[in-house]
């Protein structure tokens, strides 16, 4: 049975610092959702509270929960430990860096230690980060240690770490940032594609609105301290939308159509 992952009446705040304001939307597996909004409107904030690791100093008011296709709650992430979190949700943080130069085939593997039982990998472990791997195209890239890997190699194989947790739910902040103009459309095409190929949810906050129009099923706009709007971006993406989220004005065009990524 399909869930959908539920944001109802979400507010947060710092003291006094407002952050979030009554936030209400759902992520349905099988699509992929960009979420656009100028600096500081909260998207990295919203991303972190969906996925169960927010600051302790951050206060939370709302629901977030998961709700199968008769609208039945599943379960809440606030009842949830960081474990059983990290087994529906896969968070891929902005600008990650490690201090460790693993082997890419050790580091996808830990995507799968929530898991494990005390940190020891099975035999199906192996054979899932080995399966991600292949259908990301990295197969020869194994042996590879990720400080030698490019900006775009290394987005790539932090998603096969994140698609290693066998997730329902895929958040992503900023995948496509510090990427060039050949890595950055056909990273987005990869994210469309495995969330339809494997019936994932995946909503990514991402700053290019032109990218989020051409490759995203649904485009979520934050405007700060205010509701949000959803839609499809041929219905959201207008001038009137683009002015209440982001304060300036715009000229929307539509380019019918692209030149196709192989």
């Amino acid at each position: 049975m399909s869930e959908n992952f539920e944001i109802k009446n979400l507010s947060a705040s710092y003291g006094d610092k407002e952050v979030l304001r009554d936030i209400n939307f759902l992520l349905q597996q099988g699509e992929f959702v960009c979420l656009c909004g100028p600096n500081g409107a909260g998207k990295s904030t919203l991303l972190s509270v969906m996925a169960g690791v927010k600051d302790s100093a951050l206060k939370v008011k709302g629901e977030i929960k998961w709700v199968n296709s008769d609208n039945q709650s599943v379960a809440e992430v606030s009842k949830l430990s960081r474990r059983e979190c990290a087994r529906i949700i896969a968070y891929m943080q902005q600008n990650e860096y490690s201090e460790w130069d693993f082997k890419v085939r050790d580091y996808v593997l830990q995507g799968r230690y929530v898991y494990t039982r005390s940190g020891h990998y099975s035999a199906a472990d192996y054979k899932i980060a080995d399966g991600v791997l292949a259908d990301l195209g990295l197969s020869l890239f194994t042996d590879r240690y990720i400080h030698s890997l490019s900006g775009g190699e290394f987005q790539k194989v932090r998603l096969a770490r994140a698609l290693a947790q066998t997730p329902k739910f895929l958040l992503l902040d900023e995948p496509a940032a510090n990427l060039d103009y050949v890595y950055e459309p056909h990273l987005m095409q990869l994210l469309r594609a495995t969330a339809h190929s494997k019936n994932l949810g995946v909503l990514a906050a991402v700053h290019d609105i032109n990218l989020a129009a051409r490759f995203s099923d649904r485009i979520i706009l934050l405007p700060p301290k205010k509701s949000v709007l959803s839609g499809a971006p041929s219905d959201i993406m207008n001038t009137e939308n683009l002015k209440y989220t982001f304060g300036v004005d715009f000229e929307c065009k539509e380019i019918k159509s692209f030149q196709s990524l192989q």
